[in-house]
Protein backbone atom coordinates (compact mmCIF):
# COMPACT_ATOMS: atom_id res chain seq x y z
CA UNK A 1 0.00 0.00 0.00
CA UNK A 2 1.39 3.48 -0.77
CA UNK A 3 0.97 6.52 0.71
CA UNK A 4 0.64 9.78 -1.20
CA UNK A 5 3.14 12.24 -1.05
CA UNK A 6 0.85 14.98 -0.22
CA UNK A 7 -2.69 14.41 1.58
CA UNK A 8 -5.11 16.36 -0.15
CA UNK A 9 -6.70 19.37 1.91
CA UNK A 10 -9.29 19.09 4.17
CA UNK A 11 -11.95 21.45 4.68
CA UNK A 12 -12.23 23.58 8.01
CA UNK A 13 -15.21 22.04 9.97
CA UNK A 14 -18.34 24.44 10.12
CA UNK A 15 -18.48 26.80 13.11
CA UNK A 16 -21.07 26.29 15.73
CA UNK A 17 -24.26 27.42 15.59
CA UNK A 18 -25.05 30.53 17.26
CA UNK A 19 -27.76 30.71 19.72
CA UNK A 20 -29.62 34.53 20.06
CA UNK A 21 -32.99 36.06 20.59
CA UNK A 22 -34.82 38.65 19.69
CA UNK A 23 -37.02 40.91 22.52
CA UNK A 24 -39.79 42.23 21.17
CA UNK A 25 -42.13 45.00 23.12
CA UNK A 26 -44.96 45.91 22.33
CA UNK A 27 -47.27 49.43 24.00
CA UNK A 28 -49.87 50.59 23.96
CA UNK A 29 -51.57 54.14 23.74
CA UNK A 30 -50.91 54.89 27.45
CA UNK A 31 -47.70 54.96 27.11
CA UNK A 32 -48.02 58.38 25.74
CA UNK A 33 -47.06 59.41 22.22
CA UNK A 34 -45.06 62.44 20.68
CA UNK A 35 -41.48 63.31 21.03
CA UNK A 36 -40.73 62.93 24.90
CA UNK A 37 -42.60 59.06 24.12
CA UNK A 38 -39.77 58.78 21.51
CA UNK A 39 -37.19 59.28 23.66
CA UNK A 40 -38.38 57.17 26.36
CA UNK A 41 -38.14 54.32 23.69
CA UNK A 42 -35.03 54.96 23.02
CA UNK A 43 -33.81 55.18 26.24
CA UNK A 44 -35.08 51.67 27.21
CA UNK A 45 -33.74 50.15 23.97
CA UNK A 46 -30.37 51.60 25.20
CA UNK A 47 -30.89 50.10 28.80
CA UNK A 48 -31.90 46.68 27.01
CA UNK A 49 -28.39 47.16 24.96
CA UNK A 50 -26.51 47.84 27.98
CA UNK A 51 -27.77 44.89 30.22
CA UNK A 52 -26.94 42.69 27.13
CA UNK A 53 -23.71 43.93 27.01
CA UNK A 54 -22.89 43.38 30.76
CA UNK A 55 -24.54 40.23 30.90
CA UNK A 56 -22.82 38.84 27.95
CA UNK A 57 -19.19 40.91 26.95
CA UNK A 58 -18.42 38.15 24.68
CA UNK A 59 -21.57 38.10 22.02
CA UNK A 60 -22.58 40.65 19.33
CA UNK A 61 -25.88 42.61 20.28
CA UNK A 62 -27.64 44.62 17.86
CA UNK A 63 -30.30 47.28 18.88
CA UNK A 64 -32.89 48.24 16.44
CA UNK A 65 -36.37 50.28 16.80
CA UNK A 66 -39.44 50.08 14.73
CA UNK A 67 -42.28 52.03 14.97
CA UNK A 68 -45.58 50.90 13.67
CA UNK A 69 -48.86 52.24 13.36
CA UNK A 70 -51.79 51.14 15.56
CA UNK A 71 -53.36 48.30 15.40
CA UNK A 72 -57.48 49.87 14.35
CA UNK A 73 -59.28 47.28 15.80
Amino acid sequence: MTTPAHAEPTSAPDPPPTAGFVLYVGVDASFGTGPQALRDLVEAAETLQELARDLLPEADTHTTLALTAPDPT
